[in-house]
């Protein structure tokens, strides 16, 4: 949740926020889903970014976020797409100590 908070950009409502939550931790517990921090942060922000761009219905940003994660934050992705990841957390890490 504190990652979700930290991420929002927008004030969300709580009820939003739950739902985004709810999201998140249904497809991060999947046993598919790369558990590492830099996966973690990096689908929190898609799916709050989803969430602000519009894709309000829980069931279609379910959809859409189960189905963005298989793709980009599995177990199973590519060494690029790892080295991608990698060193987009990084870099927002050293941009935004603080965060």
């Amino acid at each position: 949740m504190e990652r979700l908070l930290r991420l929002d950009r927008k004030a969300l409502h709580p009820s939003e926020l739950e739902t985004i939550r709810r999201i998140f931790d249904l497809v991060t517990g999947q046993p598919w889903f790369d558990g590492r921090e830099y996966c973690l942060d990096g689908f929190a922000v898609r799916v709050t970014h989803l969430f602000q761009s519009g894709i309000t219905n829980p069931g279609q940003l379910e959809t859409v976020a189960v189905l963005w994660a298989m793709t980009d934050f599995s177990r199973e992705m590519t060494n690029s797409q790892r080295r991608r990841l990698m060193a987009a957390y990084e870099a927002k890490r050293y941009c935004h100590p603080t965060r």
